[in-house]
């Protein structure tokens, strides 16, 4: 029997969680495929400028790993995939695995694998390469009383890593509406997804001065004041002011606490 590389063990590890008990971050096995596999990685790099191979890669490992933020920008900018393929992969499998499940868990099953796992980490994706009529889309689904939270909850944070400055200020206002807020699973809520997601986009636009502006400006404006439930408002406080100095030592901030009864911290970012 012939030896496996490692680059193909590795791989394994990655795409079945089963096959080895601690199972290698992305991070480790690109790092590993950029130095002891760079002939792999080459390959690779190759095979995903095609469709079809990226669409099974996708489907057998990347939709059914757990993987950050952080790596799935990795993912497109060291193997260079294009917004245009990875988006018609990926709105080609949401389109073919709601119509399955109809946006409900439950619905088709593969194994013992639920496939809208598939589609809601598809969905969060997209998150990496949206165009104007996806960032739509997403917004649609955001919006949708009809679908799970969990669906809504990505697709706000895909939405918000996405998003232009101007579209950040339109999706906050509209998200945060009155009528939205009252949409909630368990203890979370769309407003709660809402800081949350746009938190994590400030920290992602490094660099992009005008998004980050946005971001802030528009979380410290009414929908801030208006938030009644304490948990929510409490924690988007707290990383507001971690991120705005101005806004950490503005009367503003200080006439909010008293309302909810938190003190003012002592020392402010």
């Amino acid at each position: 029997m012939k030896k496996m590389s490692m680059v193909y063990v590795i791989s394994l590890c990655f795409l079945m969680p089963s096959f080895a008990s601690e199972q290698p971050s992305f991070e480790s096995y690109m790092e590993y495929l950029e130095t002891v596999g760079k002939g792999e990685f080459e390959r690779l790099k190759s095979e995903y400028k095609d469709m079809t191979n990226l669409r099974t890669y996708f489907e057998d490992g990347l939709l059914r790993s757990p993987i950050s933020d952080k790596e799935m920008l990795m993912f497109k900018q060291k193997f260079g995939v294009s917004d245009e393929i990875m988006l018609t992969v990926l709105t080609g499998i949401i389109r073919e695995t709601a119509m399955k499940t109809e946006w409900e868990w439950g619905k088709s099953r593969e194994d013992s694998y639920d496939v809208n796992w598939r589609l809601l980490n598809a969905v969060r994706w997209l998150g990496v390469c949206a165009d104007i009529k996806t960032k739509q889309f997403l917004m649609d689904v955001a919006t949708d009383s009809e679908k799970l939270f969990d669906f809504r909850a990505y697709a706000i944070q895909a939405y918000m890593r996405r998003a232009d400055a101007k579209e950040i200020r339109d999706a906050i206002a509209r998200l945060l509406a009155d009528d939205m807020r009252l949409v909630k699973n368990g203890i979370n809520s769309v407003a709660y997804s809402v800081y949350t997601y746009a938190i994590l986009a400030y920290d992602e636009a490094e660099g992009n001065t005008h998004k980050r502006e946005a971001i802030i400006d528009s979380l410290t404006t009414v929908p801030l004041e208006k938030e009644e439930e304490k948990k929510t408002f409490v924690q988007a406080d707290k990383w507001l002011a971690e991120r705005s100095k101005e806004y950490a030592e503005s009367p503003q901030r200080k006439a909010l606490l008293e309302r909810v009864n938190k003190p003012p911290e002592k020392e402010t970012p």
